[in-house]
């Protein structure tokens, strides 16, 4: 019986060293860090409350149809915003409230970099005011940042 104990734990404590260890230990690569920090587009879209399902609202997205000019010497996105004909639950009284004080802006960034609004600019995720220049900072992995300034140019309902 103490035998069994004893082999036991020799056996928990050889098995506990070999999982707590690693092979390689030293000459790894350095690789550098992303020094991108770019916004390459942006998508707008309305939100809307669409059906019920188990008697709650299910939201719906509806994509809007957008031009945009990239200047990135500058840091400015101008966008040309256009709102898709109805269909579907995207019905044309739903259209009708489009507003371009009631926007939600997502964007893609370059690689590994984190994006923040600045200048009294809401959070991505929340309902933007597209009359106001948007302001966000955009943070590459290796710490370089770069304020981008989002313009509506155009909103055609």
């Amino acid at each position: 019986m103490k035998k069994t104990l004893i082999n036991k734990i020799a056996l928990l404590g050889l098995m506990i060293s070999v999982l707590c260890s690693s092979c390689l230990k030293k000459d790894l690569p350095e690789y550098p860090a992303f020094d991108a920090n770019e916004i390459t587009l942006v998508n707008v879209e309305h939100r809307f409350a669409g059906t019920s399902t188990n008697g709650q609202p299910v939201v719906i997205y509806q994509k809007l149809t957008l031009a945009q000019q990239v200047d990135k010497t500058t840091s400015t996105i101008n966008v040309q915003i256009t709102v898709p004909a109805a269909t579907g639950q995207f019905t044309t009284a739903e259209r009708a409230k489009v507003a371009q004080n009631k926007l939600w802006f997502y964007m893609n960034l370059s690689t590994a970099a984190v994006i923040a609004p600045t200048d009294g600019t809401p959070k991505l995720g929340d309902p933007t005011d597209g009359t106001k220049p948007l302001k966000y900072i955009v943070t590459a992995a290796n710490g370089a940042t770069r304020t981008w300034t989002i313009n509506v140019t155009a909103f055609n309902p």
